[in-house]
């Protein structure tokens, strides 16, 4: 796991008028097999730990060379 706690990564949310500035924190794990279904239920766990209305998490194949 590599966290990316210092990056210069600034979201904002705008909803009709109102507009909402985040501090966007990145954490990167590259694993060999990946279990969808608990990283569903590992996402939905965070947005409730953190009162998050979305947490995103990608998933992208790699091949090492």
């Amino acid at each position: 796991v590599t966290a990316y706690l210092q990056a210069p990564a600034d979201g904002l949310w705008r909803k009709g008028a109102e507009s909402n500035a985040d501090k966007i924190v990145i954490f990167e794990v590259m694993t060999e097999e990946i279990d969808l279904r608990e990283w569903r239920d590992r996402r939905t766990a965070l947005e409730r730990r953190f009162r998050q209305e979305k947490v995103i998490i990608r998933y992208m194949p790699i091949t090492l060379i």
